[in-house]
């Protein structure tokens, strides 16, 4: 079984992705959604990547220096089809025997809505 990239979206672009253009875009961060599934069912799963520069990681690395990486996707500049290639390749590029060894790969890179769920009530 593949990951396919289903849509690719962000609360800080209520207009789209395709035409979010930052104050900086060397120096930038946003938080995108990217809605993955089978691409031979409808729907899929939420995972959360915080799309942003080096410069912006730079500066907002902390007072002890280092920030950790799970869930981001840095970029060099905010280009949307860069965005959309690098997180549609990674699904594309994941496979599994079964959707929860797809999601549990996926989870390696962006934060998947599941990650904590135990199935338990």
């Amino acid at each position: 079984m593949r990951a396919e990239l289903k849509t690719l979206d962000s609360v800080d672009a209520p207009l789209g992705l395709a035409s979010f253009t930052p104050e900086d875009p060397d120096n930038f961060a946003i938080e995108v959604a990217a809605t993955v599934g089978s691409p031979d069912a409808p729907g899929g799963d939420l995972f959360f990547f915080s799309v942003c520069t080096a410069a912006w990681l730079q500066s907002h690395g902390g007072a002890k220096g280092f920030v950790f990486l799970h869930g981001h996707l840095l970029v060099t500049r905010w280009n949307y089809e860069i965005v959309h290639r690098a997180i549609s390749d990674l699904c594309r590029h994941t496979e599994g025997k079964d959707w929860d060894e797809v999601a549990t790969a996926l989870s390696r890179y962006g934060h998947w809505e599941f990650e904590s769920y135990s199935g338990d009530i």
